[in-house]
């Protein structure tokens, strides 16, 4: 597997793991020019009155 295929796996995982652990939010993707950059996770966190 050569070094792209290996960043864009790495990059696949961290996405699936952020999904993963998720339970009330957002995940965020930024693409640039055709390719992931930057990943945001956005996690909401309720309490009772």
């Amino acid at each position: 597997m050569g070094e792209k295929a290996t960043v864009e796996k790495e990059k696949l995982e961290v996405i699936v793991e952020a999904l993963g652990n998720l339970r009330f939010g957002e995940l965020q993707i930024t693409v640039h020019e055709g390719k992931i950059v930057q990943i945001n996770k956005i996690e909401k966190r309720r309490f009772p009155a």
